[in-house]
Parts: structure tokens; sequence; C-alpha cells
């Protein structure tokens, strides 16, 4: 009779051997082919693109020798290498404002390491599993919504996008979009325990988390179909709990600089960022960035590099967002409601604090657009090639972008 519970000896052999033809082998080969892309980028037109500011290096000294892994330690990079050398209490003041999963993540594989692993050389460990696991999520959540073949490029369309080398390079991003993936991916699935253990860590990675967190809560609520009976569970508790994660980094704020706010205080926002300033009402802040934008496309003034990089980007981003979770709504109906709000919710978070500086870098999570990009494609076949003309327009503007980053310019 036992013999009929246990699983056939030969089940977890046959698993692992079709590991390499799975989601997770074959978005592991799609991954690293992408990184060596992007270094294949670097080796072969780095050398001709002059070297911008940037890539000044700070008293830790990482980064101030050359390697096959500098051009991914650039501009916020700087602090968070800070991090992981210094922590927060010994480092510049200007760390504080930065979130401490990555650093955290970074140390671990450094420190396991004995030292011979760079801190540099960790980061891009990190990332590689990262984007790996935050492709796989995008796969099987693009099934969701479309066909398989449509799943395949919703993933393309992420790692295409304008600012996807920054999952190559020494931020977050990677880290941010694996956990808020997985979590949605979860959400979908109706596994609320793993969603929640994914929302907690992410809150811990940056303040957008929030808008992730609410996404997964209208996809909890959908699943009671609407009825405000079905928030009177439990498993809504996940969604406060989620943010445990910051909760955990005001404590360890408070621990070591004496103030657990020190990442929100106003005088070195104002010393260093004095353009972050909240305010809730963001018309006018997107009004700022689309007349000057329309201006330059209207040939009025000249489209400049600095331009292009903080207000251009940052606004075609916005609308483009916009249209996504409109597109989506009207498609998808119900369905597509939380990623239509989660979109809405993404504007007002990424400009409430009266700029779009690095709009085009925040907009890399937010999955709503490759959704909508490739199910427009599907709902309307004359018009599929448009999708992979939007695909190779990305990856040509990702390029050039990517390499003005490597060498040194700001791109967001």
């Amino acid at each position: 009779m036992t013999g009929t519970l246990e699983r056939p000896a030969t089940a977890e052999p046959k698993t692992w051997r079709r590991w390499p033809t799975g989601d997770f082998g074959k978005m592991f080969a799609v991954v690293v082919a992408w990184n060596a892309v992007l270094f294949g980028v670097v080796w072969l037109f780095g050398p001709i693109v002059p070297i911008e500011a940037g890539n000044g290096v700070p008293e830790s000294g990482i980064g101030s020798s050359p390697s096959l892994l500098v051009h991914t330690y650039r501009w916020d990079s700087l602090w968070y290498g800070e991090i992981v050398q210094n922590g927060y209490a010994d480092g510049a003041p200007q760390v504080r404002a930065f979130y401490p999963l990555f650093p955290a993540l970074v140390w671990l594989v450094h420190t396991i390491g004995f030292g011979g692993i760079g801190i540099i050389a960790a980061g891009f460990l990190v990332n590689l599993i990262a984007t790996w696991l935050a492709a796989v999520a995008l796969l099987k959540i693009g099934r969701f919504f479309v066909s398989e073949r449509g799943a395949r490029l919703v993933v393309a369309a992420f790692l295409t996008a304008p600012t996807a080398y920054f999952l190559h390079s020494f931020y977050t991003e990677a880290v941010f979009c694996a956990l808020g993936f997985w979590a949605f991916l979860f959400a979908l699935r109706r596994r609320w325990t793993p969603m929640g253990l994914c929302l907690i860590p992410l809150t811990a990675t940056r303040i957008t988390a929030a808008v992730f967190v609410g996404l997964c809560f209208l996809e909890f609520w959908r699943s009671q179909e609407w009825r405000f009976r079905g928030l009177l569970s439990w498993r809504l508790l996940w969604f406060p709990a989620a943010f445990a994660g910051l909760g955990a980094h005001l404590v360890s704020m408070k621990l070591q600089v004496g103030n657990a706010l020190a990442g929100f205080d106003p005088a070195m926002m104002k010393a260093y960022w004095p353009y972050h300033q909240l305010d809730p009402n963001i018309l006018p802040t997107i009004w700022n960035a689309a007349k000057p934008s329309l201006r330059a496309f209207a040939g009025e003034t000249p489209m400049t590099e600095w331009l292009l990089i903080n207000k251009v980007l940052p606004f075609v981003g916005l609308i483009l967002l916009l249209a996504s979770s409109v597109y989506v709504v009207l498609a998808l109906r119900a369905k597509g409601l939380p990623l239509a709000l989660f979109g809405m919710a993404s504007i007002v978070m990424l400009t409430i604090n009266s700029n779009v500086i690095s709009v085009q870098r925040y907009l890399l999570p937010c999955l709503v657009m490759y959704v909508a990009l490739v199910l427009f494609g599907e709902r309307n076949p004359r018009l599929r090639l448009g999708v992979h003309v939007v695909l190779y327009a990305n990856s040509l503007l990702c390029a050039l972008l990517f390499l003005r980053f490597a060498t040194g310019s700001w791109t967001g």
C-alpha cells in the first residue's frame, strides 16, 4: 500500500533530463547569450566612444582598475559598492538613500568566495541569476495573457527594452524585476504564501515595490471576483506583511546611523538631489517634460543629449505606459484590470517627486508594457510585423544608450 504513495524512482531523473529544454534551461541560455552580446558591444565599439563623466571612483577604490566588468560600474553603482564595502554607517551620506537588498546579496557572494570573487564580479553573478529568474517568470506570466509564441516575445520585449542594460550593470534592476515578476506569477497561480515571501524582500529593494504589492493585491481581489466579502481572508495579511522588508531596512538604519528615516532626510536630499520634491500634483511635472519634448520633435529646439535623456525618453516612456495600461483593460477586460491599474499607479509613483529623471530606467519592471505590445500584435495580425520592428528599434536604442553608459555618460 505504501508503494502506491511513493513517487516512482524514475520521476526525478526524467525531470532533471528535461531541465535543459524546459523554461529554466532555455531562459538561462537566452540570458547568457544576451549578456554575451552586451560584452561584445562594449568590446567592439567601446574604444571608439569618448570617455565621459560618471566613472569616477569613490574612496573605496572599487572599479579603479581596468577589467572585463568595469563598464558595469557607473554612476549609482558607486554608491551600491560603497554600501557593500563600508555599510551605511561608515559610507558617504548619499548611500543612505539606497536600499540594502542588492548590496547585501553582493556582499554575501563576495564573502562566500572568501574575497576571490571581486565586488563587481559578485554583483554581475547576482544580476545574471536575477535576470535569468526574471525572464523565466515573465515567460510564464506571458502565457496567462498571450500565446506560447507571444510569451517568448514578451521576454524579448523585456530584454530589448531601451534600458535593459541596467540588468547587466551593477544596479538593483535585475533583483527588483526577479522578485516582482515572481510575486505576480505566484499571484496569478493563486499561491499566496510564496507571493508574500517574494514581496517582503522586494520592499527592501526599492520604494516602488509598493506598486507590485498593489498589483498582487488587485490580482488577489480579482481571484475573489471583486467581492468585498472575499477580502475577509487571512491571506490578505500578506499585503501589509510585505512591508516587513522596508521595516527591517528602517530598523537597520536606526541601529547603524541612529535615524530610521535617514534615507529620506530632507537636508540630505536637498544637498545631493535638490530636484526631488514631493508633489502629489503630477500634471505639472509631466507637462514640464512634455513641453520641451514636443518642441524638439517639432524642430523648434535642437535635440540635445541632455534633453533626450532627461526629458524626451522619460516622457515617451510615460506615454507608452499610459497607452499600454489603457489597452490591456480594453483588450482583456477584468483580467487586465490589475495590470492596467499597476501601470497607472506606476505613472504616479514615478513622477510624484516633481521630476522625470531616470524614469526610463524605472519603467523597466513595468511588465504591462511588454504584455500590451505582444497582445496588440496578436489581436491585430496585419500589424504583427510592427511588434518585431519595435523590438528591433528598441534593441538599437538599448545598444546606443548602453555604450554611452559604459563609457561614463549619464543615461538615466
